[in-house]
């Protein structure tokens, strides 16, 4: 918002043409700058909007670990279910099986983000874990949050409560 404030300041009273009659470039940087700023404003809006969610049912589980995108995970490659604390926060780490099901959504990059802040904060490796949410983000305490989604899980999904343990 600074940097618009500035650039409007020093180019606003910019003339539309030069004097030997051609497009005056300086005149449109307001304008542009103003576009970029409010183009970088968008995922920030998002993120407050789009909240992340875990959700499960019968057929899957449906984790929004950040604002991009819902994943749908189907109980058939979900592995493992554990609520872990990484530098006294709890997140959910979930780790999907490698198989032949293909089904349902592959965690992509902008959906490891949170996953990433977690390995920063851990000094154990995370490398089986193939995504995790922040558990401060929901409401109820973590055990509770666990126990709801255990109550759709198959049984060859392993649900483990690693709260409080190092």
């Amino acid at each position: 918002m600074l940097l618009v404030i500035f650039v409007r300041a020093l180019f606003g009273d910019e003339p539309g043409t030069l004097d030997a009659g051609g497009h005056n470039p300086l005149a449109d940087l307001p304008m542009w700058t103003a576009g970029l700023a409010a183009a970088g404003a968008v995922p920030i809006a998002l993120s407050v909007v789009r909240r992340p969610r875990v959700g499960a049912n019968h057929f899957a589980l449906t984790v929004r670990p950040s604002w991009v995108r819902t994943l749908v995970l189907p109980w058939s490659r979900v592995g493992e279910v554990t609520a872990v604390e990484v530098g006294g926060e709890p997140f959910l780490a979930i780790r999907l099986d490698e198989g032949l099901d293909r089904t349902g959504s592959d965690p992509g990059w902008l959906d490891r983000t949170v996953l990433r802040e977690m390995s920063k904060l851990s000094e154990r490796s995370v490398r089986r874990v193939s995504l995790a949410v922040r558990l401060r983000d929901f409401n109820g305490s973590p055990e509770g949050q666990l126990a709801a989604l255990a109550a759709f899980a198959p049984d060859q999904v392993l649900i483990a409560n690693n709260l409080g343990k190092r």
